[in-house]
């Protein structure tokens, strides 16, 4: 059964399907959102104090390590602040995803936090995908669905999780390639994981007006934490090993992903 908030976003992206895309039905789309995301913040002035805290707190963050000259953040104050910027943004316009899927409303909580940290963590490691910012990234995707389980998962962790892991992983490969530390066959096979994934999500969005089916969303996870070993030891210097590990996971979960797609569609 889906939640009120559930149906107004169907509804909304069938009417845009509708207008074929039309440049005039794209601005109505973001106005309602933004009109939507306006009432959520009267109609629960809770979230809208927490949000503003956790956007002042990740800015704040940001200035700080860059001031006390800690690399990569000093070196990266504008795309650090502007992704911020951007981030907190996309978080507002989706704040009526705060629910629960039988359609409680539910504050931002500590599974929110962990995906919002790799989310502040992207212009880091786009400029330098050190061991330690890599650790903390995944990290918080291995802690956050535990996290959301704790305290019921929401339709905001559910369908954006994916798009900030996607984004997490591209900018720290992208960091990688452009300091030579990573082969184009890992880079290739990461890069083929997260379009096939987004191209999926994509599709069930803005193609047929539904939510993706999250045992496909999830099927992949099962390779994360071989992903996430590549990753590290790629930042660690261990180019050929930590390659070979990104090639392997990264086929491994479009494969598991393709076989539940299959499924699904059975």
């Amino acid at each position: 059964m889906r939640t009120d908030g559930e149906q107004w976003t169907l509804e909304q992206l069938q009417q845009l399907l509708d207008a074929r895309f039309r440049p005039l039905a794209v601005v109505r789309f973001l106005l309602a959102s933004q009109r939507r995301a306006a009432c959520v913040r009267r109609a629960r002035p809770e979230v809208a104090r927490r949000e503003a805290l956790w956007a002042t707190l990740g800015a704040s963050a940001w200035l700080a390590l860059a001031a006390l000259r800690v690399d990569p953040f000093r070196g990266r104050l504008r795309p650090g602040l502007g992704g911020w910027a951007i981030t907190v943004v996309m978080l507002d316009w989706h704040l009526g995803m705060l629910e629960t899927p039988d359609g409680h409303s539910r504050n931002l909580g500590p599974a929110d936090a962990a995906t919002l940290i790799r989310a502040w963590l992207v212009p880091a490691v786009a400029d330098r995908p050190s061991v330690a910012l890599c650790a903390v990234g995944f990290a918080t995707d291995a802690l956050d669905g535990p996290l959301a389980r704790a305290s019921q998962p929401t339709r905001l962790g559910r369908d954006l999780e994916g798009f900030v892991d996607a984004a997490f992983t591209l900018a720290a490969l992208r960091g990688a390639r452009r300091r030579g530390w990573l082969d184009r066959p890992a880079l290739a096979g990461e890069a083929v994981r997260v379009s096939v994934g987004l191209a999926y999500a994509v599709a069930a969005y803005f193609g047929r007006a539904a939510a993706p089916d999250p045992r496909v969303l999830r099927a992949g996870r099962a390779a994360a934490p071989v992903r996430a070993a590549g990753t590290i030891l790629v930042g660690a210097g261990r180019r050929r090993l930590g390659g070979s590990l990104l090639v392997a996971g990264s086929m491994l979960s479009v494969a598991l992903a393709l076989s539940a797609a299959g499924s699904a569609a059975r």
